[in-house]
């Protein structure tokens, strides 16, 4: 990508950016683009560049998926989700592991991708699933922490109390 075509790229970015500022209090609502719009630049930079610059679909794919939670989170007001959202930043160095791979023409670091990407999204619904279901977080009552998880650990308890191995 010749270095003309990158600056024109940003500078539209940030035009629109600054243009949706006029319509939009960015400050309150939509601070988390002033984040994700380095991380898009760096995705259309390896994009554009041609295999030279494939590296920068890494650093920009986990830029921009930071901004993308941070913005999901600012408009929902649940920040407490970083205790498992950091399982999507896994799936983002995959994401941009990938495509380094692809448009690199490198298989193994598209496999590498790939795999990574289903570890980070395993990461992030286990744990969601645990902070979210059995822990209740966000102050929510947990469907199944209110009474199952201390019932578990209460019958857990007595098992070892109680039973006995026969040749013990």
């Amino acid at each position: 990508m010749n270095r003309q075509r990158g600056v024109g790229i940003v500078l539209i970015a940030l035009g629109a950016i600054f243009l949706l500022g006029r319509f939009v209090d960015l400050g309150a609502a939509l601070w988390p683009l002033f984040v994700m719009a380095p991380g898009i630049a760096l995705l259309a930079w390896a994009f554009l560049g041609g295999r030279s610059s494939a590296g920068l679909a890494v650093p920009g794919s986990i830029v921009t998926m930071v901004g993308l939670i941070l913005l999901i989170q600012n408009a929902t007001g649940r920040f407490d989700t970083w205790a498992y959202a950091w399982g999507l930043i896994v799936a983002a160095v995959g994401v941009g592991t990938w495509l380094y791979g692809s448009l690199a023409e490198k298989e193994k670091e598209i496999t590498d991708g790939a795999r990574t990407v289903m570890v980070g999204l395993a990461l992030f619904a286990g744990f969601g699933v645990f902070f979210e279901f059995v822990i209740g977080l966000g102050g929510r009552s947990p469907v199944l922490g209110g009474w199952l998880v201390p019932v578990l650990l209460i019958a857990a308890g007595a098992a070892l109390l109680f039973w006995r191995r026969p040749n013990a």
